[in-house]
């Protein structure tokens, strides 16, 4: 059987990786420009903007991922032209109609949040909501022809862009206040999914022919973006309430608005954006995972489906608890560094908080590739009410846990703990023998995550400052590959004839 998860995720790890590197670049310097409590700022309105962004999109571009391999499976390649006139009919309709509710109800919104004066950013969502509809559209129909490669390239566009013209904007607007910077920096990710569509408009119409048909695929197509839609927006739903309540939430529990800011801003901005790096491997994982699961579902090999799944989690697994572990390791050496100016006082707080979240990206990983798998297999409706349950556990934390000031630092993180802990436990169930996975290739990476973590910290107990980082991250990756050395020489002997085949090609 021909691995293209395996090609796919690597290729999409690659350009998430880069993506992650430039967006927490962007991160940085916007942080420093507009400062903490900007950072904040730009954090409650881009959860807002991701929910719907998620809503408008995500569901149709795993749909389309997922009815096109079953379609190409099955030889029913006159659907295409159907799913793909629907996908941009209800995609571009739906996001043009969000866009100017937005728009209209921009100051009640932005006075919700606290902060009334960044009213005027989300008059961008008229343009924004569109063009990221429309580049979802465009990568669930190449992804479904398993070919991941440019999505991967669309997405550098998007940050390359995003980092160069928004810190650009950022830095000239800022200079008339706070909300024009965060106006400056949402005017940078509209140029980049321009220039992201521009991309996908050219690649798909040069490599996939897809004919006008006629075919009404309304039912099949609707019965799985509806659903996957809403499951999709459950995670930003979330994060939007969380943005639109916190600041209240935080002065209940005894802090002034601007600290609740800056808290608020710590997590997400700072915290958030270092740790969001170990979730380029599971995304890629599952993105890649989802249109062939959905093929070998479609030809009924099950035998395949389970190999596939199982290889697909090992490498995923492999590779995701040395990175959360050494992120949390050296979280307390690497903040003064990339935030000199922002982390003064809190820096106790930022490494607790890492370690916090650190089990949150975890199990967020787990659901993931668990989540595709679901959505390769058809089970829509239940993928949006496992997410839901979850959804609704972490909301009711959020407003049990915040205003209790002893904990209410720590209780986004709680709060997202127990809600991926119930999704995976839920998606388990449904999937039942699908989900195979060796124990010994479960238990040896946190085994030499924990060698590799001591190891870490005992270094740079011993040498700090940049070079202890440096230090530690090399002799940390050679303690945990010789930790893991039955692992690690099985995936070597998989790269390494991966290698030998692209040469002899």
């Amino acid at each position: 059987m021909k691995n293209t998860v395996g090609k796919g995720a690597f290729v999409l790890s690659v350009s998430g990786i880069i993506c992650k590197f430039f967006g927490a670049l962007f991160r940085l310097p916007l942080t420093n420009i507009i400062g903490i409590e900007g950072i904040g700022i730009f954090q409650m309105i881009m959860s807002l903007y991701s929910l719907m962004l998620v809503f408008v999109s995500s569901g149709v571009t795993s749909s389309l991922s997922k009815l096109v391999s079953s379609a190409r499976a099955r030889g029913e390649n006159y659907k295409l032209g159907g799913y793909f006139r629907l996908a941009i009919l209800f995609c571009c309709g739906l996001a043009l109609a969000i866009g100017i509710i937005f728009a209209f109800l921009s100051k009640p919104i932005a006075s919700l949040q606290g902060n009334a004066n960044a009213s005027i950013i989300y008059l961008l969502f008229v343009i924004l909501l569109p063009l990221g509809a429309i580049i979802g559209v465009y990568r669930g129909i190449i992804q479904g022809y398993e070919n991941m490669t440019p999505t991967a390239f669309s997405q550098i566009i998007e940050q390359v862009i995003k980092f160069v013209f928004g810190l650009f904007f950022a830095f000239i607007l800022g200079k008339r206040g706070i909300y024009a910077g965060v106006f400056g920096a949402f005017l940078g990710i509209v140029l980049s999914e321009f220039l992201a569509f521009i991309y996908l408009y050219f690649v798909l119409h040069k490599n996939i022919k897809i004919k006008q048909s006629n075919y009404n695929g309304r039912k099949e197509f609707f019965s799985a973006v509806l659903p996957l839609s809403f499951s999709s927006a459950v995670l930003p739903l979330t994060h939007a309430i969380e943005a639109l309540f916190i600041i209240v939430l935080f002065v209940k529990a005894g802090y002034e608005k601007a600290e609740a800011t800056i808290l608020y801003g710590l997590q997400t901005g700072v915290v958030g954006a270092l740790l969001n790096f170990p979730l380029v491997i599971s995304m890629s994982v599952a993105v890649a995972l989802l249109p062939k699961i959905a093929f070998l579902s479609a030809e009924n090999n099950e035998e395949g489906q389970r190999e596939i799944i199982k290889k697909s989690f090992g490498a995923m697994w492999f590779l995701l608890i040395p990175l959360v572990l050494g992120l949390c390791a050296i979280s307390k050496e690497l903040y003064p560094i990339i935030y000199p100016n922002v982390i003064k006082g809190y820096l106790q707080i930022a490494v607790q908080l890492t370690f916090f979240s650190g089990l949150s990206i975890i199990l967020s990983s787990i659901s993931q590739v668990l989540s595709s798998t679901m959505q390769a297999k058809g089970f829509y409706v239940h993928c949006l009410l496992f997410n839901l349950l979850g959804g609704i556990a972490k909301i009711a934390l959020i407003f049990i846990l915040v205003p209790i000031k002893s904990i209410s630092v720590y209780a986004i993180s709680i709060s997202n703990i127990v809600m991926f802990s119930i999704t995976c436990i839920l998606y388990l169930i449904k999937l039942g023998s699908l989900i195979k996975i060796d124990f010994f290739q479960f238990v040896m990476p946190i085994m030499a995550g924990i060698v590799m973590f001591l190891s870490v910290e005992l270094l740079l107990g011993t040498i700090g400052g940049i070079l202890g980082i440096i230090l530690s991250i090399i002799v940390g990756a050679i303690v945990y590959f010789v930790s893991a050395f039955p692992l690690t020489k099985e995936y070597a002997k998989i790269i390494i004839n991966k290698i030998s085949k692209y040469k002899n090609k």
